[in-house]
């Protein structure tokens, strides 16, 4: 791997994960590299239009990452085909939908549309989240012939019983959904969406504060979510 480039995106990914601008200093301290080396690739990536230096001095990124990201998205497949599920989803049950792609260990979230009476969560769209941890990714890694590899490599890094994930991913293949409390007093229901019987890609969650996903109102939510992914992967099969 190119060390320049390798460089510049870890400099861009810290500004794109942080909260307000960074100082030199910060950035230098948190990528590893001198704080000379960390200078002329921000000067690089100002000139590029990917950074900006505001007149306190510190860095922040453009919108010209976003740009390329959200073009690479709109030609996704899923993508195209998503948006009225997503909105129908979100319509029947009143609560927060998230569609997600897997990503090496992870998943990513394209799209997420909120309830109107919103709780706190942990990702937003473009964020990237363990797939182990949430319950689209769950659903995703039960229908995937490489899912529990994949789950026994990350879950000593979140702490997690391998034996007792494998058996969660196991009841999600049965029933044909998973469950996740990854933000805390949160519950989501995930399922996978499939394409003409190749290994599925894409996930659906419905995420809602956990004493909203209780008794006859969680069996209607998993209801309306597997109808949804049925639809979905069916659309996706004929795109």
């Amino acid at each position: 791997m190119d060390r320049a480039v390798s460089r510049a995106f870890s400099l861009l990914e810290r500004l794109s994960r942080a909260r307000e601008p960074m100082r030199l200093t910060d950035l230098a301290h948190e990528t590893g590299l001198q704080k000379s080396t960390a200078h002329r690739i921000l000067t690089s990536l100002i000139e590029l239009g990917y950074a900006q230096q505001d007149p306190g001095g510190r860095y922040g990124p453009t919108l010209r990452a976003w740009e390329i990201g959200a073009r690479a998205v709109a030609q996704l497949p899923v993508k195209k085909v998503a948006a009225g599920f997503l909105y129908s989803l979100h319509r029947t049950t009143g609560e927060t939908v998230s569609l997600t792609l897997l990503s090496g260990d992870d998943v990513v979230y394209l799209d997420k549309i909120i309830a109107p009476r919103p709780v706190q969560f942990r990702t937003s769209i473009g964020s990237r989240a363990p797939a182990v941890l949430t319950a689209s990714g769950k659903a995703l890694l039960s229908r995937r012939p490489d899912g529990a590899d994949i789950a026994t490599r990350a879950a000593p890094a979140h702490n997690l019983d391998i034996s007792v994930l494998l058996a969660e991913l196991d009841d999600a293949r049965r029933r044909g959904y998973a469950l996740s409390g990854y933000s805390p007093g949160v519950s989501s229901i995930g399922v996978a969406v499939e394409a003409g019987g190749a290994a599925p890609f894409a996930g659906l969650s419905i995420s809602a504060p956990s004493d909203r996903l209780a008794g006859s109102s969680r069996d209607q939510v998993i209801e309306a979510l597997l109808e949804t992914g049925a639809r979905m992967s069916e659309a996706l099969a004929q795109s």
